[in-house]
């Protein structure tokens, strides 16, 4: 079983990676964005407005700390099973938290609350966690469809070594 500490990194380092670094027109984010973080994510992260260049000053390793604390808590992705937890990160942090677990809980026959409760976490625990990974990035890929966004390959974090990222 890998620490989580280490599936965060590994998680987020494959996230961080297929979403590039600096970028000044990301499609998703409407604006320039680095490593996945926008102006907006980075303007809540430092209690005021962003600019242009911050995100240009952006390291990985910032930006996994935000990630972290905004995206990878909220959405829960510690309590699921491993892939389970890349899928639904990678999703929350394109479609926010409280969609990727809506979205999850619909499918999971649940009440669609938008928090990663108890009731969610045992119910994606009794399923087979590949299958539900290749559901949830299922449900990533309509929610882009819906967007006329393209096609997003879920990264593979196992086929790269995790990057050193604050837990």
């Amino acid at each position: 079983m890998i620490r989580p500490a280490d599936r965060f990194a590994a998680c987020a380092d494959a996230v961080m990676t297929a979403r590039g670094g600096f970028t000044p027109n990301d499609r998703l984010l409407d604006g320039p964005a680095a490593h996945g973080v926008g102006l907006g994510l980075l303007s809540v992260w430092i209690g005021g407005p962003a600019d242009v260049p911050m995100l240009r000053a952006l390291t990985t390793e910032a930006a996994a700390r935000i990630l972290h604390r905004m995206v990878w808590l909220p959405c829960g992705a510690p309590h699921f099973a491993e892939g389970v937890d890349l899928a639904l990160f990678a999703f929350a942090l394109e479609a926010g938290t409280m969609r990727a677990l809506a979205d999850l809980q619909d499918h999971l026959d649940l009440p669609a609350s938008g928090a990663p409760d108890a009731e969610t976490i045992a119910a994606a625990a009794a399923q087979d966690p590949r299958l539900l990974a290749a559901d949830i990035a299922a449900l990533h890929q309509a929610w882009r469809a819906l967007r006329g966004l393209p096609r997003w390959a879920l990264p593979n974090p196992a086929a790269r070594q995790p990057a050193r990222a604050e837990a």
